[in-house]
């Protein structure tokens, strides 16, 4: 059992994991900004203050809204008229007399279309230069997080445990050859592999995601290595080995399940790491390509605003990379003295 105090923390980690999980989960359910990626620019509702409210006409669809707006965003929102609220809007019965917010202007709008009355929209975390939500950028961005956080774990897992069984169990030069190549990256520092590889590969989702995983696989393999080498020498597998079962089938059927501690733990890590990796590339430049948001590149877009009064604008996913990470790593404390207790 774990103590008191890590109880607690391994706890609240999951909570918060759970957490930022389901807002991934939800994602447009949640945001104010329901087009692709949040990517809604409105010029004239660029860097607004946090709990900004503006006022607007909503215009006609093109098309009929899409079952799965709420997983994969509503292209077909159709224009938004934003009204000054100061200015009395008038209806003729034909068009709408408003004064436009993005020329100062009095202008018309034909009623036809324009869906339903004035309409209003709160910016609960401001909008950045381009009148976009922070708010859902960064719900949104979520996804991005954990979805290369969760993908490359298990890229990095599949790689690892595969070289480290392999190195493990038969020994001799597959040994000498699996240990140099472990050796090699393990000399590397991580970000400056991942920086490497995301410049070969390329920007894009798919890259982050395969550079990532090939970073972060070292760890796994060096730890698997070592448990394999030491269980080889165990009864039940030299046991499996007379009895006549195959190498295949004793590393993944007898070694691997004895390994299931060891791998949720480093699971957790890895994931942790990922996620700190896909945002260090975002804010390098070499993350998801834009428009999708990420918090990385969130942070790197506003890095000029932490001198002005809109610090917040970088400070806001910049918190949220610190608290997704802090969970991840507050359950990797759990995991491991849960595991390293019930091994005594």
């Amino acid at each position: 059992m774990l103590g008191q105090k890590n109880n607690r923390l391994f706890k609240t980690g999951i909570f918060i994991s759970v957490s930022f999980t389901l807002i991934g989960v939800l994602g447009y359910f949640l945001t104010t900004d329901t087009t692709p990626n949040a990517n809604l620019i409105k010029p004239e509702w660029a860097s607004l203050k946090p709990g900004a409210k503006v006022f607007f006409f909503q215009g006609k669809r093109k098309t009929a809204r899409s079952i799965f707006y709420g997983f994969w965003g509503d292209e077909n929102l159709g224009e938004q008229f934003s009204v000054d609220p100061s200015f009395k809007v008038a209806n003729d019965g034909k068009n709408w007399h408003y004064k436009s917010l993005k020329t100062g202007l009095v202008e018309e709008v034909d009623q036809k279309l324009v869906e339903g009355d004035l309409q209003t929209k709160t910016f609960w975390l401001g909008s950045d230069i381009f009148g976009r939500d922070v708010m859902s950028r960064l719900i949104i961005g979520t996804r991005i997080s954990l979805s290369i956080g969760l993908l490359s774990m298990v890229l990095s897992l599949v790689i690892g445990i595969t070289i480290g069984l392999c190195a493990g169990y038969f020994g001799g030069w597959v040994d000498k050859v699996l240990s140099w190549l472990i050796t090699v990256f393990w000399s590397v520092p991580t970000l400056l592999l991942a920086l490497g590889l995301s410049v070969f590969l390329g920007k894009g989702y798919f890259q982050v995601l395969i550079a990532t995983g090939l970073s972060t696989w070292v760890e796994v393999a060096r730890v698997v290595r070592g448990q394999t080498l030491e269980l080889s020498k165990r009864e039940f597998i030299l046991s499996s080995k007379i009895t006549g079962f195959g190498s295949f089938h004793i590393m993944f059927k007898h070694i691997l399940p004895n390994l299931t501690g060891t791998l949720t733990v480093l699971a957790t890590t890895n994931f942790a790491s990922a996620i700190l990796l896909e945002a260090g590339l975002g804010f390098l430049g070499l993350g998801v390509e834009p428009p999708i948001p990420s918090w990385g590149t969130m942070v790197k877009e506003n890095l000029g605003y932490l001198v002005l009064d809109q610090a917040y604008l970088a400070i806001i996913p910049g918190v949220a990379i610190m608290i997704l990470v802090m969970s991840f790593n507050l359950l990797t404390m759990g995991l491991r003295d849960y595991f390293s207790e019930d091994s005594i």
